[in-house]
């Protein structure tokens, strides 16, 4: 019904969960472009996320609320936050789930309860969250200009960098090694620490970053990286020269 913001594929190419301005969140089986079925929130839904097995579906919305569905459609569960939710994310089996606010906070979730298990302030709004395939490492972009990781376990960071603007994007990699962000430039981190590997800048704003799994016998990961000066981007994570870059004809968002 209007502008669609998130979709999400579950790990087997089975189950596409989207978002939308019009206010719901939808799951389709692969098979058919009718959905399984739609849910309708409070507003617009900013992002959506899903198990690998396509079991639970989590989703953020404007209205301030983070919600767990099951494949059937079931609600879960929901949690008001204080205020709009921008991006979630949920661990490969479905038992953790991570959403970032624009109230400044970060909350990690079981599935079993939608009393988080933890939150963390950061200094501005939580634009983009992820986390590993286990659930156990969890990486967290603010526009406070910092970039955060942080352990299930604990709500207090593991540690945090200052980048040169706002963080829009971060992944992390299946296994937790590696960190993605997308800030005023292309960064790469380890797990075990704050200093990045590299960083490349491509003159503009990085919107978008994610990272492959080890990849056919190699060992590394790939990157992709898409900036507002229209370009997107391929590197190795031990290169921060480009494989190459493709020029679009205007802002990469995604």
């Amino acid at each position: 019904g209007d502008n669609v913001w998130s979709v999400a594929i579950s790990a087997d190419g089975e189950y596409i969960a989207a978002g939308s301005r019009d206010n719901k969140v939808y799951l389709f089986d692969k098979d058919s472009s009718t959905p399984l079925w739609s849910y309708t929130t409070g507003g617009t839904v900013h992002s959506v996320a899903i198990s690998a097995d396509g079991e639970y579906i989590a989703a953020g919305s404007d209205e301030d609320q983070v919600y767990l569905f099951s494949k059937n459609g079931t609600l879960l569960w929901s949690y008001t936050a204080g205020d709009g939710i921008f991006s979630v994310a949920i661990s490969s089996n479905g038992e953790t789930i991570v959403a970032g606010s624009l109230d400044n906070s970060v909350y990690l979730f079981s599935k079993e309860s939608s009393t988080p298990l933890w939150s963390y302030t950061t200094g501005n709004r939580v634009w983009s969250v992820a986390i590993s395939e286990d659930g156990e490492t969890i990486a967290v972009g603010s526009w406070d200009n910092k970039v955060y990781l942080f352990d299930k376990d604990s709500g207090t960071p593991l540690w945090s960098h200052t980048t040169g603007n706002w963080v829009l994007s971060v992944d992390i990699s299946a296994d937790g090694e590696m960190i993605a962000v997308g800030s005023d430039k292309v960064y790469l981190f380890d797990r075990n620490s704050s200093t990045p590997r590299w960083s490349y800048s491509t003159g503009d704003t990085v919107r978008a970053v994610a990272l492959s799994e080890d990849f056919f016998g190699q060992q590394g990961y790939h990157l992709a990286a898409g900036s507002w000066n229209g370009k997107v981007y391929l590197f190795h994570n031990n290169n921060s020269s480009p494989i190459w870059n493709h020029t679009t004809g205007d802002s990469i968002y995604s």
